[in-house]
């Protein structure tokens, strides 16, 4: 089985007018478009093209990944995704306490965990779980010349006080976050805390007087060059900033938010899922499988991610396909066919489907992801 497929579009304030068209050659938007969804979720189902059959119907179940492209123009929520284990309870907690899934007060949409990954078709900025507590302490004793409460918190890192406690002091604390552009001078005598600072700045122009804006210097900074990739596993606080990426996940509507958002914030349920480790390196090490082939390398079993760059001189040819699979064409056009003699050529923005066949095959010029299920 070999269907083109049609995304759905979500038109969120954090999206782009230009991001997506920019990049696939396309009319500029009237609207900011911030996520195409491509799967079987409910909430934004996959049809055929042509024909706009739901995915579901044709494949006949739901699909437990979902790819999206997105497109952020500013901060997205400071949040987090619980765990298998978590998300089952909590949905039935829910579910037991009768609040529809349609309140914005209801955090467990259903009952699935939700990993993900970024992959940067743009330069990419985002926020990546803890940083190094060493850094941490450096810019709050910075600031703390300045700020009377970054130097206490200094001195509770240097105490070796939990990242959780810290966290609650900041994400607590509005009159921090109402006086901060006050009190921590626009230049400061250290390159870490100046980029502090200036990320606290943005992020304060974009939600005024709010604590996550505080919270995001506990994060790890990262820039994403195109082709560069980000994990996301239970636990891990985190959000994206700006630029064009894609992300794939298991399909679930499940998340936890603590600022940098209107929407409903349950910080006690955070803090309960959240992870407080640091990390070092937030950064997939991609993994070269063949000439032109490369595997993003995540540690769920609902997705695997895989890039392929295919020219004149490098064809791929019988891929195994194990499982269904969504095929993405970012750049140039490639041909992909398989082992059932099913053929189609995407060009940029293109997307098929793929299952029931043994093997794959790509041809042309051009990059595609390759994301398949368990």
């Amino acid at each position: 089985m070999l269907i083109r497929i049609q995304g759905q579009t979500k038109n969120y304030d954090w999206g782009s007018k230009e991001l997506i068209p920019n990049f696939f050659g396309t009319s500029e938007s009237n609207d900011k478009i911030a996520e195409i969804w491509f799967g079987t979720h409910p909430l934004g189902e996959s049809v055929s093209d042509p024909g706009d059959v739901p995915l579901s119907k044709l494949i006949d179940k739901r699909l437990g990944f979902l790819v999206k492209l997105l497109a952020a123009s500013q901060s997205l929520s400071i949040q987090v995704h619980p765990n298998q284990i978590q998300a089952q309870r909590g949905f039935e907690k829910e579910h037991k306490l009768g609040i529809s899934l349609d309140d914005p007060a209801r955090v467990y949409k259903d009952s699935s965990h939700k990993p993900e990954a970024l992959i940067a078709l743009t330069q990419f900025h985002a926020l990546c779980g803890f940083r190094p507590r060493a850094e941490l302490t450096q810019v709050f004793t910075c600031f703390g010349k300045s700020e009377s409460e970054f130097e206490v918190l200094a001195q509770d890192l240097a105490s070796g006080e939990p990242l959780e406690q810290i966290f609650k002091s900041l994400i607590g604390n509005t009159a921090l976050a109402t006086r901060f552009l006050q009190t921590v001078p626009v230049t400061v005598p250290d390159l870490l805390a100046q980029r502090g600072r200036d990320l606290v700045a943005k992020l304060l122009e974009q939600y005024p007087g709010d604590t996550g804006a505080l919270v995001a210097l506990m994060l790890n900074e990262v820039e994403l060059s195109p082709g560069e990739a980000i994990f996301l596993p239970a636990g891990n606080i985190h959000a994206y900033l700006s630029g064009l990426g894609l992300e794939v996940m298991a399909a679930s509507d499940n998340v936890l938010r603590c600022g940098l958002t209107p929407k409903h914030i349950d910080l006690a349920e955070l803090v309960k899922i959240a992870d407080f480790r640091e990390l070092e390196n937030p950064k997939i090490t991609l993994k070269k499988l063949a000439e032109g082939l490369t595997e993003f390398p995540v540690a769920v079993d609902d997705f695997r991610v895989y890039q392929a760059e295919v020219s004149g001189k490098n064809l791929l040819a019988d891929i195994d396909l194990p499982a269904a699979a969504i095929v993405v064409c970012t750049a140039g056009e490639v041909a992909i066919s398989t082992s059932l003699d099913e053929r189609e050529v995407l060009s940029k923005q293109q997307v098929v489907y793929v299952a029931g066949a043994k093997k794959i095959s790509l041809s042309g010029s051009g990059t595609v992801f390759v994301v398949l299920g368990n």
